[in-house]
């Protein structure tokens, strides 16, 4: 129930000498607050922002006691001997003394100051008084009397001064360009969200600790909302939200493609003229002016613009690539003059040159962003790179990409990467970080509100890279189910990071030798999944927990949007003991026949459910497939793929190829020498490509062509 506040007029702000009769801090103090009496929130509000943190509290406070809270300017105000919580700004004031090292410092404090048990949350700036707050509802305990406030006396400031959450800007229901998935739960789509949903999603992840927003800018999006300006609408949307919240917003953009990736324009060309530069070209300048008007509009809503422009890109002129980054930052500044630039280099063959090419062309001012994922560098490159940034004086942040999850258009799933987090920070602020310091971290949100859990982990992380991850995953869980729920929350958790990420970065990732789904003991991984999805399926919202978190959806939503995750983790665990038992059974002589048989009937196809899927396919089900060819070959077995798989993938394969025509004007003739991409859309082996080719050709959908290539028989009908 929303609580109408009582707001006393602002009458005078609080002097320092308030600070005597102050308890030794040494002595426990806890506060707390009944139903019975009123509240007092002690605040003198100036900025939007202020008001904002203030409102925020008070609304959270009334909603716990059911009772109206009372703002007022003095402690004065205060009856003698209330409880009451004291919110400040400034670096000493009210006998408490803020860090200046961050705009984000801040203490929490309870103790007794004449008379008054208090609740001091101060802040080095209304960005701090933030942080404060936000740490001040996470350590309340909604118990008895009504709202307990336990001992605290804290203080601090981020480790990552700028920590931003990057908006992938992929939808569910379109596969990167190869298919539609009209399963998937349209909840995942936050481009669909209401005016509202969208307002508490961006606040969610400032609550997350995330200092910012990078908002991403590609041409998937133009196609999947049917036009460029229909998804700046939303671009802005999500930028004004951000800003109400006191924090800063970046804009990424492929500043290079403007076409493909489900977006088709015809006028697009990058090809000039012979004896033309790209950039002195009429029709290819027309391309970048066209584009990169359309990006500028963003620029009075952004703090920095970052191009991704060194990879791919589609100029093959290195010098037509830096021609044309000046003016995409030229036009970003002819609107926002302050605007700061920056540049993602991807996996540049070599960094240090590259840095030395920006420097070259007028770019040193910008702040160059290294890839994150730790098996682009090998041992010692990432504090040689550092090195040469200290040396150029170039500033350094982190594009973090892949970290907290895979893509969403290629093999994306819930994942909960928290030890994974830890262990990378770590490094990198023990290693790189000391010799030329990072400003900027973004970490990617592609899989939205199945990610949130993740994500949180990131945003305390980078602002402290020491805090216990279970202590993180425990916070969220407790924070948004109470603590009824929240253990038991807790517990999935749990097992969703044992079993798809595992403990560091090497079993996370899907190229490395350590990686896995699943832990070494699979009977484990069945039982702890069966007994999650019980407590799941069976668990009811505890209606009298005032959620601490700002939501877009209520607790049930994200129990609900998990559920599925569980059952596809206890169906590969099933898989798995199968396997074994048929390895066992292979060890002791059984017959190929009976082992066939055995096999056949181990392969029930993980299901999708309504969970968002990628070109490569649901893992579990994935890893399921290539684990029962292996067992064929091994024990030279004769397995035979479910029609559904098979019909399945025909259907998706079909869909790629009606994509791909849709572009041309004449028919898309293919194999895997002229057009390798087709099957690399979907990571499939030739074989399996052949098949699902041949179940096209038997359903009369594709045909072979004369020199043995293969098209659709009605492509006609898809061109454009």
């Amino acid at each position: 129930m929303l609580i109408q506040l009582v707001i006393i007029p602002y009458r005078m702000a609080f002097a320092d000498n308030q600070s005597s009769d102050v308890k030794d801090n040494s002595e426990k103090v806890t506060i707390e607050f009944s139903s019975n009496i009123v509240t007092f929130i002690v605040a003198n509000p100036n900025t939007e922002l202020e008001k904002r943190i203030t409102n925020r509290l008070a609304e959270y406070v009334s909603n716990v006691l059911h009772k109206r809270v009372s703002i007022v300017e003095d402690i004065q105000l205060v009856p003698t001997g209330k409880p009451a919580i004291i919110l400040l700004t400034g670096k000493n004031t009210f006998g408490v003394s803020v860090s200046a090292g961050s705009p984000e410092s801040f203490i929490l404090e309870t103790k007794v100051v004449k008379g008054h048990p208090l609740v001091i949350a101060a802040g080095n700036t209304e960005l701090g008084l933030k942080r404060a707050v936000q740490r001040l509802i996470l350590k309340s305990e909604q118990r008895e009397p009504g709202l307990v406030v336990p001992d605290i006396h804290l203080s601090e400031s981020p480790w990552m001064s700028k920590r931003e959450w990057a908006v992938c800007p992929w939808s569910p229901e379109f596969v990167r360009r190869a298919f539609v998935n009209p399963d998937v739960d349209k909840k995942l789509n936050i481009w669909l969200y209401s005016d509202q949903q969208t307002a508490d999603y961006v606040e969610m992840f400032d609550w997350f600790g995330f200092s910012g927003c990078q908002l991403m800018e590609t041409s998937a999006n133009y196609g999947n909302m049917g036009s460029p300006e229909a998804f700046l609408d939303k671009q802005k949307r999500l930028a004004q939200n951000i800003r109400k919240n006191g924090q800063h917003v970046t804009y990424w953009v492929w500043a290079a493609q403007f076409d493909d990736y489900g977006w088709n324009d015809k006028s697009v060309t990058y090809a000039p003229a012979p004896g033309k530069s790209a950039f002195e070209d009429t029709k290819v300048r027309t391309t970048f002016e066209k584009y990169y008007n359309h990006y500028a509009q963003m620029a009075p809503y952004v703090d920095l613009l970052i191009a991704h422009f060194y990879d791919p890109g589609m100029l093959e002129n290195r010098e037509d690539v830096f021609s044309y980054l000046g003016l995409l930052q030229n036009k970003f500044k002819e609107k926002n003059p302050k605007i700061q630039f920056g540049v993602d280099f991807w996996a540049a063959e070599s960094p240090s040159d590259y840095m030395q090419q920006l420097i070259d062309h007028g770019f040193s001012n910008s702040l160059l962003l290294q890839m994150s994922l730790p098996n682009v560098y090998k041992p010692g490159e990432r504090e040689a790179l550092h090195e040469a940034a200290k040396q150029k004086k170039i500033k350094m942040g982190m594009w973090g990409w892949y970290m907290t999850e895979y893509e969403s258009d290629q093999l994306p799933m819930m994942h909960v990467n928290t030890k994974a987090l830890k262990g990378f920070y770590q490094s990198i602020r023990n290693g790189a970080n000391k010799i030329h310091p990072i400003n900027y971290w973004s970490e990617m949100e592609a899989y939205h509100l199945n990610n949130i859990f993740t994500m949180y982990s990131a945003g305390q992380l980078l602002w402290n890279p020491d805090r216990d991850p279970d202590e993180i995953l425990h916070e969220i869980a407790e924070g948004i189910w109470g603590p009824r729920n929240g253990t038991l929350v807790f517990d999935a958790l749990s097992l969703i990071q044992d079993v798809r990420t595992g403990p560091n970065w090497n079993t996370f990732w899907w190229t490395t030798p350590e990686y896995r789904l699943g832990t070494d003991n699979p009977e484990g991984d069945y039982q702890r999944a069966e007994k999650c999805i019980t407590v799941f399926e069976n668990m009811e919202t505890d209606t009298s927990f005032v959620p601490k978190f700002p939501l877009p959806f209520p607790p049930a939503t994200f129990v609900e949007l998990t559920l599925p995750h569980l059952r596809q983790i206890k169906a590969y665990a099933e898989f798995r003991i199968k396997v074994n038992k048929i390895k066992e059974a292979a060890q002791k002589g059984f017959s190929k026949e009976e082992l066939t048989r055995m096999a056949n009937e181990a392969w029930k196809p993980v299901p999708e459910y309504n969970t968002w899927i990628g070109a490569f396919g649901q893992t579990e089900a994935t890893m399921q497939e290539e684990t029962m060819f292996k067992l064929a070959k091994d024990l030279d077995l004769t397995i035979t793929t479910p029609g559904s798989l098979r019909f399945r993938d025909a259907n998706r394969l079909l869909q790629l190829l009606q994509n791909n025509q849709r572009q041309l004007t004449t028919p898309l003739q293919f194999n895997d020498e002229s057009h390798p991409n087709i099957r690399g859309e979907f990571h499939w082996s030739p074989e399996k490509f052949a098949d699902r080719i041949n179940m096209l050709i038997e359903k009369g959908c594709v045909e072979k062509t004369a020199d043995g290539k293969y098209q659709l028989v009605n492509w006609v009908i898809y061109c454009r």
